[in-house]
């Protein structure tokens, strides 16, 4: 191993501490994974595969998120399970049931929102959840999850056209500029809240031998979609957030968007990376790895759109990282509170110390590069 790899090594391991150190004593954060003290103590839960007395930390700021949904405190349990051998098993049991019974009760709806199945707030998030959780309890639902998702991947019918079940309608957006951009729906190629987040799951419960009929079939239909919007440039492969109703009936092309975990290239990469592993293509592995061999700018340090998601992905993936590393690296900010901070859509810059969009994340994502063995994204679907 070269010197300087070893020693950027070395120096992501030292900036991961001295984040962990910084927030330590951060209060008043709200019970969410993804903002809140959940997703800080799963940093320190992390640190703790290092030095043990790390895990007070983290169990302090479990205590100080309160009253929380089931999915919230489970990745911290779970790291600190596989770390430490054991722990937290009561928590887990409640947390698992609860979570198997929103996920058996999850509503069906005539028409999708992408929320129904994404990573943040549906199936294909709380799927892996139950997945690592294992039991009785918690695999029972995992199948139900598993039936739903492979029932998105059959063809819907809409305004006469046959079009992928994963179609999302245009009634249930949040947020109205999304009804003026795609009037007629859209279907949503991301990791975080599109169609990549369940061919994850797919092909992660597939790994561990958990499977339900029309799987694999459904994992080929995903990933020959994906391919038919891959966009070639000169800059390499890549993939659009979403694509328009209008574009998918007329199989017209849609330009590549960001190269992050949440929405383009990045976390589609990583899905077909799972997927060609399961289905033994190799031809969509190599895609996978040339789409990452040049991922481009990110937005900031941070894992949601940002280089440390880029550096989770990279590592995971087994591709280079050393490039992305520096990017990371040189982000650290002694004089931020936090260490890093977190670059806005508006080129406005924040200090947030949370797991998704602050410097918990993207500690992580140093830990992971370092050696840190960790699971701690499986509730990204990165692992």
């Amino acid at each position: 191993m070269r010197a300087t790899h070893v020693a950027r090594r070395a120096r992501a391991r030292e900036v991961a501490l001295e984040v962990g150190d910084r927030l330590r004593s951060v209060r008043g954060r709200g019970p969410g994974l993804l903002d809140g003290h959940p997703g800080i103590a799963l940093l320190h839960t992390a640190l703790s595969v290092w030095d043990p007395a790390w895990a007070a930390v983290s169990r302090a700021h479990l205590a100080a998120a309160g009253e929380v949904a089931p999915e919230a405190v489970v990745p911290a349990a779970l790291v600190h399970r596989a770390a430490h051998g054991g722990g937290y098993d009561g928590l887990l049991r409640k947390a698992g049931a609860a979570l198997a019974e929103v996920c058996e009760a999850w509503p069906r709806a005539d028409r999708l929102a992408a929320s129904d199945y994404d990573v943040i707030s549906g199936l294909a998030g709380k799927g892996r959840l139950l997945l690592a959780l294992g039991g009785d309890r918690c695999l029972s639902a995992l199948e139900v999850v598993l039936e739903r998702l492979v029932a998105l991947t059959r063809p819907v019918l809409v305004e006469g056209h046959e079009v992928p079940g994963w179609w999302c309608a245009p009634e249930r957006y949040v947020v109205e500029a999304d009804r003026e951009r795609y009037p007629r729906g859209d279907f949503n190629a991301g990791l975080a809240h599109g169609i990549s987040g369940p061919l994850a799951l797919l092909s992660l419960a597939h790994r561990h031998g958990h499977r339900v009929d029309g799987m694999t079939d459904a994992m080929r239909v995903i990933a020959d979609w994906l391919l038919r919007w891959s966009w070639t440039d000169e800059s390499g492969v890549s993939w659009p957030s979403r694509v328009g109703f209008d574009a998918q009936v007329r199989g017209s092309a849609v330009p590549a968007s960001r190269t992050a975990w949440c929405y383009g290239t990045a976390g589609v990469a990583y899905a077909l990376h799972l997927a060609a592993a399961e289905l033994g293509d190799a031809g969509l592995a190599g895609l996978a790895a040339a789409a990452m061999s040049r991922p481009g700018p990110a937005e900031g340090p941070t894992v949601c759109h940002g280089d440390a998601g880029l550096l989770q992905i990279s590592v995971r993936m087994g591709v280079p990282a050393d490039r992305i590393a520096d990017r990371v690296l040189a982000a650290f900010d002694p004089s931020s509170p936090f260490g890093f901070r977190h670059r806005l859509h508006t080129g406005e810059w924040m200090d947030d110390p949370g797991l998704l969009q602050g410097a918990a994340g993207v500690a992580l994502a140093l830990a992971t590069y370092a050696g840190n063995s960790a699971p701690w994204d499986a509730a990204l679907l990165l692992s």
